[in-house]
């Protein structure tokens, strides 16, 4: 006898046509008590009278569907999972499939294939509460900053660090660079790329990095790196976040770059830091990435200010202050750098002289914020070599006390003092 695994729904529609069979109730009821059409019980009850319980599943149980992966479309894509693309995620796995080969399959479609190869694991995420910050209403009112380690280039290049500048209101990526690492000088550059192209955010937000606050006895918060000396020149406020997930949209998108940006890399062979900023400025990966993540803002409009007042190359430099010698000399690091007479302002000695350290490494000196005349000594004056002379050799005599002393003898002046006295006899 056939066996038949039914469906609760099914299992009632027996009943119902039985019933309607053995002329108890009509059509009407057993649609009624079905929740279906006169016209579906009609076409139903044809088919249990022509094959009985079978007559009531679908057709398709069993079979396999028209619309199904084609299996050897999924075997050619598990196999690139384990081999080339052996750390893809479903979406983009799915996303370079249809780029690179033409095969267009969803994201979940490829996640279930992957489960079923053994090769993708749910992520379970522990949920902490926390308060939720509302973004900003309009692009440019807040950008955060952050820099990203990372071995970007998985062992074909030097580790190094992305630096990223993503916008609050609409998580659109304004600026990505490469540097060696999160120092002064590589962010002063990327923030200076970054405000030559949009102009000047109303705020920035950061963590509390060495380039970006000065974490040593400055409980004050009055002292200011050299980054935030020249934010402040700017009239940008700098806000300082107290944990990672107070500016997570950057923080997310650091970890979104390393696991899609490493891959798009791979693909075109990018090894060091100089070919993957010429791959962000020559590639369409921004403009796909905001396409795919960015989102509406509250209201439209762009609150980037203008930077037609500020000459950037004397604001993004290091900027320290030495004072005048009185042969009109200055020292910074080790260099000698001589004021010429003539200038186009009176410097006296004691003078402070601001020193700036420029991105190209030039240095440029002024007073008052008047530049100066100067040229670098090369050379430092050498001090005249003395000859030491050494003493001609004595040797050591020892004196007449010394001798006593070490015989046992008192000393002469205690002889003087105490002469011996003669006794008589008798």
């Amino acid at each position: 006898m056939e066996k038949f695994i039914m469906s609760r729904k099914e299992l009632e529609q027996i009943t119902v046509f039985e019933e309607y069979k053995k002329g108890e109730i009509t059509q009407g009821t057993a649609a009624y008590r079905l929740g279906v059409t006169i016209r579906w019980v009609r076409k139903k009850v044809k088919r249990y009278l022509a094959e009985g319980a079978a007559g009531l599943m679908h057709k398709s149980r069993g079979k396999p569907s028209e619309k199904c992966w084609d299996k050897a479309q999924e075997a050619f894509t598990i196999n690139l999972l384990k081999t080339e693309w052996h750390d893809f995620g479903p979406t983009l796995t799915a996303e370079k499939l249809f780029d690179i080969y033409r095969i267009k399959v969803s994201k979940e479609t490829i996640r279930k294939a992957m489960i079923r190869a053994g090769i993708h694991q749910e992520k379970t995420k522990r949920r902490k509460h926390r308060k939720r910050r509302q973004r900003y209403v309009m692009l440019g009112l807040m950008a955060q900053c952050d820099g990203s380690p990372h071995d970007w280039f998985e062992g074909r290049g030097e580790w190094c660090t992305l630096l990223v500048f993503i916008d609050d209101a609409t998580s659109k990526i304004l600026w990505l660079e490469f540097a060696k690492s999160e120092s002064t000088d590589s962010l002063m550059r990327a923030t200076k790329n970054y405000i030559q192209k949009y102009g000047r955010p109303k705020c920035f937000y950061v963590d509390h990095g060495g380039s970006f606050h000065v974490n040593l006895n400055n409980k004050e918060h009055t002292k200011l790196t050299q980054w935030g000396r020249a934010m402040a020149e700017l009239g940008i406020e700098v806000i300082y976040a107290n944990s990672p997930q107070a500016k997570g949209r950057v923080e997310r998108s650091n970890k979104t770059f390393q696991d899609r940006l490493v891959k798009e890399m791979r693909l075109v062979n990018v090894s060091s830091i100089e070919e993957a900023n010429r791959f962000l400025r020559e590639s369409d990966f921004i403009e796909r990435h905001n396409r795919k993540f960015a989102v509406e803002p509250a209201q439209k409009g762009d609150a980037h200010r203008a930077i037609i007042a500020y000459d950037l190359d004397t604001i993004f430099c290091t900027k320290e202050t030495r004072k005048v010698a009185n042969d009109f000399t200055i020292q910074y690091e080790k260099r000698i750098f001589q004021l010429h007479d003539q200038q186009q302002v009176l410097i006296r000695e004691k003078d402070e002289i601001v020193v700036r350290i420029h991105l190209n490494r030039s240095i440029t000196l002024s007073i008052r914020g008047i530049p100066l005349n100067f040229s670098e000594i090369e050379t430092r004056p050498e001090k005249p070599m003395v000859e030491k002379t050494c003493a001609s050799y004595k040797p050591h005599k020892t004196s007449e006390a010394a001798k006593r002393f070490g015989s046992g003898l008192p000393s002469m002046k205690w002889e003087i003092k105490h002469p011996p006295v003669e006794r008589r006899v008798g």
